[in-house]
């Protein structure tokens, strides 16, 4: 079968790239329809309903799933309550770190297929994939794997005359999660690795525009976990999200995506007053001082602005150049770009690969045209690669914008796509209320090598992360997260564990009452 918008002519080359595809595939997935998982069980949902997963270079069907609903989540949540009260909410800490490990075992002798199954789906480059996301996933379920080792659940211990008073550390129960289609295999475990180390049991909903990684690794992690541990349900925001946010006995929920879609999940969560984390949407801010290594500095712009296609909430989108280096800068930014390869995403030379889908292509250049119509300038990219070997994939070269305004759409809201503008700035103030001047507040960067200057800007950004002279380092034991409309909680270390328990004070008396009168 073949998407839309897909030449069905492109030549040699192309029919190259798609019997690769069509081989790669092949070997991966199943010929039947993947199920939802519901107590241990790939099952069909009662509509019957089959969706298609196409490759987002060719537009070819890669594997299909079955789109679940709210009657579903009912039977996911009944799942994961009984897994909760009788097997895995009665394991030891030491029994969930041994389960979380045998998961990150098996998962790395799968690590390639893991990774080439998102460059399919999504898109994404497999140096990528490989290298940093499937990684990421690895590196989580080990960590919190020692987390749940080494945790102390019970805290605080007090004596006063005649009592004595202690807390427990509990986990919610169930737990709902929503993820984002923009990194499949990394978020499964950045969401589910602590929850299951803090006890929880979950029901877990992937976005559709990215199912087959989350499908294929809860796969390998059924194999190690109760039944009914982990439940996975397929199926649009409006049902399936939804019904997850409001259900009554899902006592907490964690959402990635965008801020929009954040704020929905918190009037929904308001049903039953259940506890929300949420890591949402980015404008962020990547400033660069005149003393800073311009190299380095251009290194980490190209990081920050176009890694996974600029479909990043972390994207650098706004890079602010001081007046003394911004042509140098621009200069040098010019020449590393114009190094990148854009193509065929399990092409391991390949530094860019297609956008998701067409849709989110077209959401791109409409960014980029209004940009032009509001007095934007293009420096570099700003248009479908000309390539015939990859005529009709969703492509789009990595594009650098200046003369934009404070106030134009581009630089106020996140494009989610290759597209950065860049900013000319003089005055030091003047420059940290720019970076600060939007709803978002998740990354940012300053380049320098002053550490005053380092510390003293650090501490004036608005942004749950600031990175100096680096770009996009995330890993374990560090939080993440965002200020303002850029989410609520903190993910990736110790702080996210904490995240899916509740403590409970205990008071003992020893003594007698007082009266009363």
């Amino acid at each position: 079968m073949q998407r839309e918008n897909f030449d069905t002519d492109r030549g040699r080359i192309a029919e190259e790239i798609r019997a690769n595809h069509r081989e790669i595939a092949a070997g991966i997935f199943p010929d039947e329809p993947y199920g939802v998982l519901i107590g241990g069980e790939w099952t069909e949902s009662e509509t019957g309903v089959v969706k298609e997963a196409v490759d987002a270079t060719t537009g070819a069907t890669l594997a299909e799933y079955t789109q679940g609903t709210a009657e579903d989540v009912d039977a996911a949540v009944v799942a994961a309550k009984s897994a909760f009260e009788n097997t895995w909410g009665n394991y030891s800490p030491m029994q969930r770190a041994d389960a979380l490990d045998a998961i990150a075992t098996e998962l790395e002798e799968r690590k390639q297929d893991i990774a080439r199954i998102d460059s399919l789906e999504m898109g994404k480059a497999n140096q990528h994939s490989l290298f940093v996301d499937t990684t990421m996933m690895l590196s989580q379920f080990k960590y919190f794997a020692s987390v749940a080792r080494t945790a102390d659940e019970g805290r605080r211990p007090s004596t006063a005359t005649e009592k004595f008073a202690y807390t427990t550390s509990e986990p919610y129960g169930v737990v709902g999660q929503i993820s984002a289609w923009n990194f499949p295999s990394m978020f499964v475990a950045w969401k589910m690795a602590p929850a299951l180390a803090a006890g929880n049991t979950l029901v877990f909903k992937p976005s559709p525009r990215a199912v087959l990684s989350t499908l294929e690794v809860a796969k390998t992690m059924a194999k190690h976990l109760p039944d009914g541990t982990i439940n996975v349900v397929p199926g649009t925001g409006g049902d399936v999200g939804a019904q997850i946010t409001t259900h009554p006995e899902i006592r907490k929920v964690s959402m990635t995506g965008s801020t929009r879609a954040g704020k929905a999940v918190m009037e929904g969560a308001t049903s039953n007053l259940k506890a929300v984390s949420l890591e949402l949407g980015g404008n962020n801010p990547n400033i660069i001082f005149p003393d800073a290594d311009l190299e380095k500095a251009v290194e980490g712009a190209l990081v920050g602005s176009f890694f996974n296609q600029g479909e990043q909430c972390t994207a650098g989108s706004r890079i602010f150049v001081h007046s003394e280096v911004k042509d140098e800068f621009l200069e040098l930014l010019t020449e590393e770009m114009e190094r990148l390869t854009v193509g065929d995403p399990i092409n391991p030379l390949t530094d860019i690969g297609p956008l998701v889908d067409h849709a989110h292509l077209d959401h791109v250049t409409e960014y980029v045209d209004t940009a032009l119509d509001e007095g934007a300038s293009i420096v570099v990219g700003g248009k479908t690669p000309d390539d015939p070997s990859l005529a009709g994939a969703p492509l789009f070269e990595p594009t650098v914008l200046t003369d934009v305004d404070p106030d134009d759409t581009i630089a106020c809201e996140e494009v989610f796509g290759p597209v950065v503008s860049v900013h000319e700035w003089s005055d030091r103030d003047a420059v940290i209320e720019a970076a600060n001047d939007t709803e978002y507040g998740l990354a940012s960067a300053i380049w320098t090598t002053d550490l005053d200057t380092a510390h003293e800007t650090a501490e004036k950004i608005e942004a749950g992360t600031v990175w100096v002279n680096t770009y996009n380092d995330l890993f374990d034991n560090v939080p993440h997260g965002g200020y303002k409309q850029s989410g609520l909680g903190r993910e990736l270390d110790r702080e996210a564990f904490d995240s899916y328990r509740q403590t409970k004070t205990v008071v003992i008396n020893h003594g007698r009452m007082p009266r009363l009168g």
